[in-house]
């Protein structure tokens, strides 16, 4: 009895959580530009604060690759009010954590700390955006960690080079076929002056997204927010400029031959169109592709790993969520060694035959089901309404498509993902890439 009533209580709160907003969140915008999005959750006294800048390596002059990578790890060297490494000495005293990253999109920084330091921690992150002290010691001090960064992610792993190179060919007219990390003779030449007049130019309120969430309201947000940030000056904001690619009308395949690679690895990158085209058939594109490539449950994981076992590994992904161009990423492990172009023809073959017979009604309710539930744990916790809200706000959705995306989701049929599944498979943009011995 107590089993069934958990059941039917189970089953109520997620109808009723489908007719609702996902994270209820509340937002608001200052005079300078700054946009503040607010998730009240008291179940704990602890909150996140996460900073986007809607900017990543998207805004960096061609010969500057690297720079906003650059400028992220500099965030982290003091103001005049807060020297040195003060912010994260205090993080650190109060049991607090942080963290930073850099995509083609955007730069992000966060703090999840007890909520009795809110004030503290927004006028600190408020501080460093304008009032940040560098001298040319701390600058080509912290280059060396970069060069030391790619060295460790790009120059000694074979399979981050390849990735590297077909990236380069897939996007040969625009930044995402730049390395974020940026090209090792191009950080070289970076110097005090391109990240000043970087961080000058595009460190600014009308370039950001605020998202606090937690332990919090938004009176109070509104009025730290505005107390911190409200007399910092507004930059000109430069329109996003994205190039489009050529079309491509011949079959590019990459190899790279490395003595320390000790397995074949067959991958293929394809363009894609992103979230911003459309987000139902973004949706219907991404679920047809955890269906036929996402992980060990997948079609093609069951058919060439347990099946036909002629190869250890197979998967895939969609990534949507950009200004420009989406992509959908494809790998193989081979167990003995075959032809990159056998391994191309027998998945491209096989992919074919799924959309036709092994996409079903079934696998596609499990898979929505899967999407729905994350929303559930991510209303859960601190930093992924933080973490979701700044990502799709910062490459261009509106906060009303993250707060319906379970509507969305309800609106996608087999039809549109097989529809998206043939699209793909008929998509000769892409670049297919090698790994050998």
């Amino acid at each position: 009895m107590k089993s069934f009533l958990f059941f039917l209580c189970l089953v109520l709160f997620c109808y009723d959580l489908e007719s609702k907003k996902i994270f209820n969140a509340k937002s608001f915008e200052l005079s300078n530009g700054l946009k503040v999005v607010v998730v009240e959750n008291p179940r704990a006294p602890v909150i996140a604060q996460m900073i986007w800048y809607n900017f990543g390596s998207s805004v960096e002059k061609r010969g500057k690759s690297g720079l906003a990578h650059f400028m992220e790890h500099l965030m982290f060297k003091g103001t005049k009010k807060f020297p040195n490494d003060f912010f994260s000495k205090y993080l650190s005293k109060i049991g607090g954590s942080e963290n930073a990253f850099t995509s083609y999109d955007y730069t992000a920084y966060y703090q999840i700390f007890p909520s009795q330091h809110l004030e503290k921690i927004i006028e600190l992150e408020a501080d460093r955006m304008k009032n940040l002290i560098l001298n040319k010691k701390n600058v080509e001090i912290e280059k060396k960690v970069i060069l030391e960064e790619r060295f460790q992610r790009i120059e000694s792993d074979p399979s981050a080079q390849l990735d590297e190179s077909m990236r380069s060919i897939l996007f040969p007219n625009n930044y995402y076929g730049r390395p974020i990390i940026g090209w090792k003779h191009e950080i070289e030449e970076l110097n005090y002056d391109d990240v000043m007049s970087f961080y000058q130019e595009f460190y600014s309120p009308n370039n950001a997204v605020l998202v606090l969430s937690g332990d919090i309201t938004l009176p109070k947000a509104k009025e730290l927010v505005k107390k911190y940030y409200g007399n910092i000056e507004s930059s000109k904001k430069k329109k996003d400029f994205n190039l489009r690619e050529p079309i491509f009308k011949t079959t590019t395949s990459v190899e790279l031959k490395n003595k320390n690679v000790k397995q074949q690895i067959w991958k293929r990158i394809y363009r894609a169109k992103s979230y911003n085209d459309s987000v139902l058939d973004s949706l219907a594109l991404d679920l047809g592709m955890k269906i036929l490539a996402g992980g060990t449950s997948s079609i093609l994981y069951e058919e060439f790993v347990n099946r036909q076992k002629i190869f250890s590994m197979i998967g895939g992904f969609y990534q949507g969520l950009s200004k420009g161009d989406g992509y959908i990423y494809m790998y193989a492990i081979p167990n003995g060694e075959i032809k990159e172009s056998e391994i191309s023809k027998n998945i491209e073959v096989y992919i074919a035959e799924a959309i036709d017979t092994k996409i079903t009604q079934e696998k596609l309710s499990l898979e929505k089901k899967k999407y729905f539930y994350d929303s559930i744990y991510g209303m859960d916790g601190i930093l992924k309404p933080a973490e979701i809200i700044g990502e799709a706000l910062t490459i261009g959705l509106k906060l009303n498509d993250i707060e319906n995306w379970n509507k969305k989701l309800k609106k996608i049929s087999l039809d549109m993902v097989i529809k998206e599944l043939k699209e793909f498979n008929q998509n000769k943009n892409f670049v297919t890439g090698s790994l050998k011995n």
